[in-house]
């Protein structure tokens, strides 16, 4: 019971987590796709993502606290425990090392511009190991980083407000069509999509997650696309905001407080590194758990390694992102979908099965 968490701390994990997908990676693929009309593009992703909800919640509620891989090996068979494992161990690798290879590139690009990599990458996965054992301990690090990464974010949307033209989101539907928005909605709900990962966590939840509590989660994650992407356009143009990569960070370069207290991108340090600090380590401890390993900690070691390996991987700038943009996301889309539909076909056949046998 001392590593169960309340709903409070399932919701905080997930806003740093993915969090850092919504407000940082998400925003100029949406830009570059669908334009002015970006912001269009979030308000159908987060409605395409609300009847996803419904079918998660129905998977966490039929597995009443019980893990969904022991679920699987008593109600089906340890074969389809495996498969299910090792997809999700897949999907979980490649997050966790678009976002390692994201954060060392930024970090390298920004502000350690003679910093090995590697370096870089070892200091960040060797912080996030550390925690990635108990699940109630990254929750009680995310506690304590959250309230600081939210009032640098309203102090950057509220101090940029001067410089910020609101029109420039307008008009509508001119230079793109609804194709483009659907196109950048993808984006929205890929990243969105990610609280599928509730059904890997749901055991270890004090109580049980309602509606209204992935609907408040979702709608949180929402304005952190929305903030970004608008405060962008409305900065920049959109044409600019197009072409900048980190279009979110650059907010912080213009903000000041005052005539002399200025150059505070500083801050968006903390933010960044708060969000990949508890992602990583929370999808370290979902690959662990995911198979019975006796040694966790072997396994978490050696993806670290792996992550190591691949970042020094002669990958440009420009490749990364394409993958991002035309694999990535939509994978992740396809995936979650799949997945959690699969399961609540499986949840529904043992219901069926159970019904006949007491009949």
């Amino acid at each position: 019971m001392a590593r169960q968490i309340s709903i409070s701390q399932f919701i905080i994990i997930f806003l740093l987590s993915t969090g850092l997908s919504n407000h940082v990676l998400v925003v100029p693929l949406i830009i570059d796709v669908a334009g002015r009309d970006a912001w269009i593009s979030v308000i159908v992703g987060f409605l395409m993502i609300i009847p996803f909800l419904f079918i998660v919640l129905y998977v966490t509620k039929q597995l009443k606290n019980t893990s969904v891989f022991e679920w699987l090996e008593v109600t089906y068979s340890n074969t389809i425990r495996k498969i299910v494992a090792g997809l999700l161990v897949i999907f979980l690798f490649i997050a966790g090392f678009t976002t390692a290879w994201e954060t060392v590139s930024w970090t390298h690009d920004t502000y350690l511009l003679n910093t090995p990599m590697l370096v870089v990458a070892f200091s960040i996965l060797a912080a996030s190991l550390y925690i990635a054992g108990r699940v109630n301990v990254i929750a009680i690090c995310a506690g304590i980083l959250l309230p600081f990464v939210v009032f640098l974010g309203v102090l950057v949307a509220v101090g940029t407000i001067p410089d910020k033209n609101y029109s420039l989101i307008l008009p509508v539907l001119v230079e793109q069509n609804w194709t483009d928005v659907f196109k950048g909605s993808i984006y929205v709900f890929g990243s969105l999509s990610e609280i599928f990962m509730l059904i890997m966590l749901q055991h270890q939840i004090m109580r049980k997650v309602a509606f209204r509590h992935l609907f408040l989660l979702s709608f949180v994650l929402f304005i952190l696309v929305m903030g970004p992407l608008l405060g962008s356009i409305a900065i920049f143009g959109v044409e600019e905001a197009g072409k900048i990569k980190y279009p979110a960070f650059l907010q912080w370069r213009i903000l000041s407080i005052g005539q002399y207290f200025n150059h505070l991108d500083f801050f968006s340090i903390y933010q960044w590194l708060s969000g990949s600090f508890i992602r990583l380590a929370l999808i370290l401890y979902l690959i662990a758990k995911a198979f019975k390993f006796k040694k966790p900690i072997i396994i978490q070691v050696l993806i670290c390694i792996l992550y190591l390996v691949l970042i020094s991987a002669p990958i440009s700038d420009m490749q990364f992102v394409a993958i991002l943009k035309d694999y990535f996301y939509l994978t992740t889309c396809i995936f979650a979908i799949v997945m959690t539909v699969f399961l609540a076909i499986l949840v529904r056949k043992s219901k069926n099965r159970m019904t006949e046998n007491e009949k």
